[in-house]
């Protein structure tokens, strides 16, 4: 059983699995004839221009579409957001589907930005959705016009920030920077064949375990507003009051957001903090945009070398704090 986004293709499949769910779960708390006009509205036509404002997800199990729901803006707003068309089959109901599909939702750029998110609950499925957290709109347990209930709750959106990584969460640490390094791998032609000692191939749990166990490495993420570490550094302590800067990365998909300039300089600072005078590091000196952009962060190229296991040159640069 797994979960993605909607396309377009999907939506006969998701229509049927709402009709049925209307003429079956919810045809036991409605009047039929409700609940074949309701069907009239959930039509493919009317899925797919659903999903043209939502974000809408299917669940499926074995290839076959089981399950769908779908968050997007309350009202055009930003900071409100709305749930809807969330239904499952009813041979796949109590086995966890539903919570798979409301936890998808809430980690959804949609709920995360949000300060107040809306349930227009049918009968049938109010009380899950009050086990997630919702209540009744203005605290009002009444149907409306369309005898529905309407659910709100509300959120403090967190605010993204770089935090000190704990011991679990180095699985995750090392996906990141093994991802985010992959990007440099491909654009130079690096493969585990001619560079098997690059970051992209190299890292593993077991290397990022010793560091933090053993080394005592600080290690820092940048953790996004639903827990998920989007950016790393690690820091190594030398002699003559000299700090080295490790893996500082930002996943692709998230960079050119200023994330690596908050590392950096989170970097800088904590090395500083610990009475570092310098902070020094390498990068693939091929790499021109790389060194461009940490020179605009202060730092200043000093030296390169090149090494017999490795097919590019290893550039050195440092910022004196």
């Amino acid at each position: 059983m797994n979960i993605r986004r909607f396309e377009t293709t999907d939506a006969e499949a998701v229509s049927a699995v709402v009709i049925k769910t209307l003429r079956i779960s919810n045809a036991k708390d409605y009047p039929a004839e409700l609940m074949e006009e309701i069907v009239k509205s959930m039509q493919p036509q009317n899925i797919l221009e659903r999903a043209g404002w939502t974000h809408f997800y299917v669940v499926e199990d074995n290839g076959q579409i089981i399950g769908c729901g779908s968050i997007g803006p309350y009202w055009g707003k930003e900071d409100e957001s709305s749930l809807f068309t969330i239904f499952v089959l009813p041979e796949y109901q109590g086995k966890g589907v539903g919570r798979l599909i409301m936890e998808t939702l809430e980690n959804d750029e949609f709920f995360l930005r949000a300060k107040r998110i809306e349930i227009p609950a049918s009968i049938t499925g109010c009380q899950f959705y009050r086990k997630f957290g919702y209540d009744y709109k203005n605290g009002k347990a009444e149907l409306d016009e369309e005898r529905l209930y309407r659910l709100e709750k509300f959120r403090t959106p967190a605010i993204p920030a770089i935090k000190a990584i704990a011991r679990n969460n180095i699985p995750e640490c090392t996906e990141v920077i093994r991802t985010s390094f992959m990007t440099v791998a491909d654009e130079f032609g690096f493969t585990v064949e001619n560079a098997p000692r690059f970051v992209a191939f190299a890292t593993t749990d077991d290397k990022l375990y010793s560091q933090f166990d053993s080394e005592h490495r600080p290690m820092y993420g940048y953790f996004s507003e639903n827990g998920r570490i989007i950016g790393y550094y690690s820091l190594l302590l030398l002699e003559n009051n000299e700090c080295e800067l490790n893996n500082l990365c930002v996943l692709p998909e998230y960079r050119h957001k200023n994330i690596g300039s908050a590392l950096f300089a989170d970097a800088c600072a904590k090395a500083k903090d610990k009475g570092c005078e310098k902070l020094v590091f390498s990068i693939v000196e091929e790499n021109e945009k790389l060194r461009k952009w940490y020179e605009k962060q202060g730092a200043v190229h000093t030296d390169t070398k090149k090494y017999d296991f490795f097919p590019f040159t290893c550039g050195y640069m440092e910022k004196s704090l």
